[in-house]
């Protein structure tokens, strides 16, 4: 690749000789830039042609510059008193990134006495002791180290 690169640069060195030498006169006349506004007329010092291009490259370059300097100058003034107006982040808003958030663990209700319902002992359900199973609105699981461990128990 840096080959192909390097035969480039050097067809386009050897186009732009080529036109340098076949306009050389062409080129090196000398002209002089007018500005006439009606109440003011301005003629410049006679300049070769082949030096009018850079010199507007570079008077382009020149204003940029200044306009993008203004630009950035206004800019960090309004950073500046933005940061000055922002409030000071409260404590409890930031965050440990590093480690997980937990889950908020909520009171438990106190329980009222009273009469209590009557439920099914698991001998009289014919079920093993240790086979028991969650009574909850979620999925039923069955208890770790159970026979059936793989088997999910089906609802009635």
């Amino acid at each position: 690749m840096r080959t192909v690169k390097l035969y480039f640069y050097g067809l386009l060195v050897l186009i732009f000789a080529v036109f340098i030498l076949q306009n050389y006169y062409t080129l090196t006349a000398p002209v002089a830039l007018r500005l006439n506004l009606g109440f003011i007329s301005f003629v410049s010092v006679p300049l070769p042609v082949f030096i009018v291009p850079p010199l507007f490259f570079f008077l382009g370059l020149f204003l940029a510059t200044i306009i993008g300097a203004g630009e950035r100058r206004r800019l960090s003034k309004e950073i500046k008193q933005l940061k000055s107006s922002r409030p000071e982040p409260r404590p409890e808003v930031k965050q440990d990134l590093s480690r997980p958030p937990q889950p908020e663990i909520k009171p438990e209700l106190p329980v009222q006495p009273g009469p209590q319902p009557e439920t099914k002992k698991e001998s009289d359900s014919g079920k093993k002791p240790d086979e028991g199973t969650l009574v909850s609105s979620g999925p039923l699981i069955p208890k770790a180290g159970s026979s059936e461990g793989s088997k999910a128990p089906s609802r009635p």
